[in-house]
């Protein structure tokens, strides 16, 4: 503990501040005691993050879902008060008094074998507790880990989500420590789940048993392409110890080991826990305590590792004063998809307030090199640290790109030259809410009104020249909303949600109504936005055990389909009076729009997405592995007949490793269109097949790839897609008849929203593109 500063808070809340503990990412840690006597370790939060609203309302879910962790049994450190509404929020745990696992191996040396088997179903034991909530860890390290003398601690549970809410790093930032967090949460900008956190606790198992990082020393960026490629070192791991890790590493997600059976992987169950919980429990001459048989571990993946080295000899660890946790990193900025958030009521609602028009022109932020520039920078060692020497930015893309160009119709002719766009206004909420995409604004059905939903929490109304009518302060993330007369729905809690608004024209808050959930995987629901059926309101409540469910305007169920087979993937389509969704039991469900009937199923393997009505047939893209000979492209009969099922190597496969899929099609003309690898594909929903495909070099600026791409909308004859900060008007023969350039092609920043079109009577045909920071209407009359 560290002497008080003259800077220092005397005081804190109601606590009586003792000392300091040290400062990471979020702010500063003291140590404090309360009027009781009990002594708690108090983060509170920078100035810079006290000022950022949206990292505001994401600590305020984040704080109140952990509250609700902790208890006997659980291994983490409790939080045991809060106050995020002061000027500095912060937040109270329980003091543990223990070394950190950083700095106990780095003072004498690796774990002994008995004592990782300790450690990794302790560990085990806190994910369970943490998920169970429907948090994710995030940034589970040696540093978060605490060892007293009843057993190992983790802290900061939940905190990683809200710095990465944070304006510095919701533009693509991942926030972690380079050598523990997943490939996933590289890929997705940490957009995770809990396998996430099992791939952390693999690593942090080889830490604790070898001494040394599993992927090695070196600039974070070369870490992450070292945790990318599996580049990982096992040695001096002892064998039982690697059988237990390897499981934890695997690639996919979806094949590592839950938190429950590494438990049981390490020998133990919560009684021969408790009963090695004793002081001495971590150090070299401490006899185990008699433990359950191992469970029997899965064939580990391969992965390249360095020889082996003999078993290290181990040290005895004496007791520690407590450490503050390292800071956690900013990593890299890479490809968004969601991954999934807290379930957490959303915040007291305020009424809405008048705004000044917005500025008709925000600045361009820096852009950063271009993935091609910045791996070869990689390979050379050349990479900068983009920090204040607490990381590095490394800029991925998700996709490789082949020989770009238009191919199909006839001709492969080439786009016409890109002209300015005639760019009528923009506004900038501080971002669009909605991390998985949907569109990037709604009109109300008379066009007076454009609802903008933002990441601050806020819903936006604006007039079609631009002008703020209102915003309406909603308290969490806004995404996509769905416009009718009656006002705006719209979903909160992005990307995960947990609640449907409905605010009126004038933007006073009718109701909401959050969605329940029976555990963790339920918190896993891709509805990304309402779907009208009528004058009813459509949602998906969550994936596993998951429904569909009708709100009627006043806020009252209609009906909710509790019968689906397997729960839902995605929003549902509505046509003909009939809900289509497709389901993780790998079928197409219809449902009566009025009452919720089931009335068919239909097999679309694996996990189908939102289907498209294409003429009478329904287009369906699913999460089918195409490398490995997978139908990822289905067709069905309006009465639930499977029509074919293919391999479409153009339409590829959905890249997110979680449970939702978002192979969406759209109808275009007799084609079902799709911009799922990038490039727009025309597929012919007679049989699967590409009928063409459309990728204009111009867009990929030189940087050897399509940097950044959304679903396409279709208006009239065309499909309207964005590639590379353009916006691209394709014909039904795959040719492309405009093309308009609206912000610089150099811009970093990805946007995933689509862009919606409108012919509006007093400003004629308008494109609603999305920008970095929201939206800008484009004139397309001119």
């Amino acid at each position: 503990m560290q002497a008080l500063r003259e800077t220092d808070p005397r005081r804190i809340g109601p606590y009586a501040v003792l000392g300091r503990l040290g400062a990471g990412g979020m702010g500063e840690v003291y140590l404090a005691e309360s009027p009781t006597g009990l002594r708690l370790a108090v983060k509170v939060v920078g100035t810079v993050h006290a000022e950022d609203r949206t990292f505001r309302a994401q600590f305020r879910r984040e704080v109140r879902a952990a509250r609700t962790v902790g208890g006997p049994g659980t291994y983490t450190a409790r939080v045991m008060d809060a106050d995020t509404e002061s000027e500095r929020p912060w937040v109270a745990t329980e003091f543990v008094d223990g070394p950190n696992l950083r700095d106990a191996v780095l003072d004498h040396g690796p774990l002994p074998e008995h004592a990782v088997r300790v450690l990794a179903a302790a560990l085990g034991e806190a994910l369970t507790a943490i998920h169970t909530k429907g948090l994710v860890h995030r940034d589970l390290n040696p540093s978060n880990i605490l060892l007293t003398a009843d057993g190992p601690r983790v802290i900061d549970f939940g905190i990683v989500r809200a710095l990465e809410a944070t304006s510095s790093t919701r533009t693509g930032g991942v926030v972690g420590s380079a050598g523990y967090v997943s490939p996933e949460q590289i890929r997705t900008s940490g957009h995770v789940g809990p396998p996430s956190d099992v791939f952390s606790l693999g690593a942090v198992l080889v830490y604790a048993a070898a001494g040394h990082e599993l992927f090695g020393e070196g600039q974070d960026a070369v870490v992450l392409m070292r945790v990318l490629s599996r580049d990982f070192d096992l040695s001096g791991v002892p064998e039982g110890i690697r059988a237990l890790v390897e499981p934890c590493l695997r690639e996919e997600p979806e094949e590592r080991p839950t938190p429950a059976q590494m438990i049981a992987a390490a020998g133990h169950t919560a009684e021969s826990l408790a009963e090695n919980g004793r002081p001495g429990w971590y150090t070299a001459t401490t006899a185990p305590a008699k433990t359950s048989a191992p469970a029997e571990t899965a064939t580990p993946a391969k992965a390249k590792t360095a020889p082996e080295s003999e078993p290290t000899a181990t040290i005895a660890i004496p007791e520690a004063p407590a450490h503050p946790p390292a800071p956690p990193t900013l990593l890299a900025p890479p490809t968004p998809l969601a991954p999934p958030a807290p379930l957490a009521p959303p915040a007291p609602l305020a009424p809405p307030t008048l705004a000044p028009p917005p500025p008709a022109v925000p600045p361009t932020p820096p852009a950063p090199p271009s993935r091609r520039r910045l791996l070869q920078g990689l390979a050379a060692g050349t990479l900068v640290a983009a920090g204040a020497g607490t990381g590095g930015w490394l800029w991925l893309r998700d996709r490789d790109g082949g020989d770009p160009g238009a191919r199909g119709g006839a001709s492969g002719d080439a786009s016409p030259s890109a002209e300015p766009a005639a760019v009528a206004w923009q506004y900038e909420p501080g971002g669009l809410g909605g991390q998985n995409g949907g569109h990037c604004a709604a009109l109300s059905p008379d066009g007076a009104i454009v609802y903008v939903g933002g990441d601050d929490g806020t819903l936006h109304a604006l007039t079609p020249a631009g002008e703020v009518l209102w915003k309406t302060d909603l308290g969490e993330p806004v995404m996509p909303p769905l416009a009718m007369a009656d006002g705006a729905y719209c979903l909160l809690a992005d990307p995960i949600a947990t609640a449907l608004c409905a605010v009126d024209p004038q933007g006073v808050v009718r109701w909401t109504r959050e969605f329940a959930s029976t555990d963790y995987l339920n918190k896993y629901g891709w509805c990304r936005f309402p779907v009208a059926a009528g004058d009813l309101v459509l949602v998906t409540t969550g994936t596993q055990g998951g429904t569909v469910r009708a709100y009627r305007p006043d806020g009252s169920v209609a009906w909710e389909n509790e019968r689906l087979p397997g729960g839902p993937t995605s929003e549902p389509m509505v046509a003909e009076g009939v809900v289509y969704v497709g389901t993780q039991a790998d079928v197409v469900a219809a449902l009566d729009a009025t009452d919720g009937t089931l009335l068919w199923t239909a097999e679309a393997p694996r996990a189908p997405g939102r289907p498209a009505l294409v003429g009478r047939t329904l287009v369906v893209g699913s999460r089918g592995d195409t490398d490995a000979g997978e139908p990822n492209v289905n067709g069905i009969s309006l009465t639930g007949e499977p029509l074919w099922h293919v391999v479409n190597h153009e339409v590829g496969s959905y890249l997110n490793v979680l449970m939702a899929t978002y192979v969406t099609f759209a109808a275009l003309g007799d084609l079902a269109v799709t911009t799922n690898q990038g490039p727009l594909v025309a597929v012919d929903p007679a049989d699967g097949s590409t009928v063409w495909t459309f990728q204009d070099a111009a867009a990929l600026e030189g940087s050897g790839d399509v940097r950044y791409y959304n679903d396409p909308t279709v208006f009239g004859d065309h499909a309207y897609v964005c590639f590379g900060r353009k916006l691209y008007m394709v014909g039904r023969d795959g040719k492309p008849k405009r093309v308009l350039r609206y912000a610089d092609p150099s811009d970093p920043h990805p946007v995933l929203h689509r862009p919606v079109v409108r012919t509006q009577r007093t400003h004629g045909d308008r494109a609603y593109v999305p920008t970095v920071g929201g939206i800008a209407s484009l004139d397309l009359s001119t």
